[in-house]
């Protein structure tokens, strides 16, 4: 009942600030966010532009869609009354390996040129991966990541930052 309301609220608000032709109710950093299919790399997305917002740094460019691949977290469905949002939803991305290093059980965490973290998950497996390598980190089943090395092994990786 409670968010029924908020929704009714807030949609009443919208409507009489887009129809006096006034300046959009959402800040860049936010409206970016929007585009984003992934509901955790949204919810990623949303925290970040408001920690840019908060901290005063609107004049820091708005999250991309490569910027929050692999993000992590989780959030409702969408609000009832919405409109349908074009989202955007990339498939993998590419980077160039400026870290690496092992963990103390083994497993491999490289950091790319994008400032992405992302650790290896499948023991056992050995990839042959070099700092300079450029790498494609491709979204794979059930929310998971996979890194595929030079010889053509893979194994799954997840996002730390």
């Amino acid at each position: 009942m409670r968010s029924t309301t908020c929704g009714i609220l807030a949609l009443a608000l919208w409507s009489a600030m887009t129809a006096h032709g006034a300046e959009p109710l959402l800040p860049a950093h936010i409206e970016a966010c929007a585009s984003l299919r992934k509901d955790s790399e949204r919810l990623a997305c949303y925290d970040k532009a408001v920690a840019t917002i908060l901290a005063g740094k609107t004049s820091t460019p708005p999250p991309s869609a490569e910027n929050m691949f692999g993000a992590n977290g989780e959030v409702a469905g969408a609000a009832p009354g919405h409109q349908e949002i074009k989202r955007e939803e990339l498939k993998q991305i590419s980077g160039k390996v400026t870290s690496l290093r092992h963990a103390d059980d083994g497993m491999i965490v490289l950091e790319l040129d994008n400032g992405q973290v992302w650790r290896q998950q499948d023991s056992g497996i050995v990839l042959m991966v070099n700092t300079g390598d450029q790498v494609t980190v491709v979204r794979a089943s059930l929310g998971t990541f996979r890194i595929t090395d030079k010889t053509g092994r893979f194994a799954r990786f997840k996002r730390l930052r």
